[in-house]
């Protein structure tokens, strides 16, 4: 009985679909942040547009693993590339994950006076992302989400490759993890 109701479910896109966490963006917010792990720079060019479009005031980087797409200077040049300028950019180099990269940011959005921050990544990785972001920056900044476009990854059909079942159950331990720790 379970196996007849469970099994549709998971071969649907809804349990992809449910990572892609998206908000409605204003029309200006104080910062864009643009996590680490962007071999692509998928997301470091969605956050460079929202900023030289004059939606967001300042592009932070996170990122202190070495490589490009891993590292903040990485996603800074990339940033510089597509038209950002120096003065807009702040960058966190000590990160290695989800949440060491919230923690290190607090500091640079409080000091910068940061109350609204637009958190792109890549689509699966949104809905944690969201929540350790607001865990890490308290009450008083607003995090919204907006993923990365055009993105290499796709809720459709996400049980068809071995990458994307990989991703999307990846994530869900993640999440539970997360939770479990109090990390969101």
């Amino acid at each position: 009985m379970l196996a007849s109701t469970l099994l549709p479910f998971l071969l649907s896109d809804r349990p992809a679909e449910w990572l892609a966490r998206e908000d409605l963006l204003p029309p200006r917010a104080d910062a864009v942040l643009v996590m680490a792990g962007d071999p692509g720079f998928e997301r470091t060019t969605t956050a460079a547009r929202l900023v030289t479009e004059g939606r967001v005031r300042l592009l932070i980087a996170t990122g202190g693993e070495p490589g490009p797409g891993d590292s903040a200077s990485s996603l800074r040049d990339w940033a510089r590339r597509k038209g950002v300028p120096d003065e807009q950019i702040r960058i966190e180099q000590v990160s290695s994950g989800t949440r060491s990269s919230m923690l290190a940011v607090r500091p640079i959005l409080e000091g910068e006076g940061v109350r609204t921050v637009v958190l792109v990544t890549s689509p699966y990785h949104q809905r944690r992302a969201h929540a350790a972001a607001s865990k890490a920056f308290g009450p008083g900044i607003q995090v919204l989400s907006h993923p990365a476009r055009p993105s290499s990854w796709s809720p459709r059909r996400w049980w068809s490759t071995a990458d994307s079942r990989r991703v999307v159950v990846s994530e869900y331990l993640k999440l539970a993890y997360y939770a479990a720790r109090g990390w969101i």
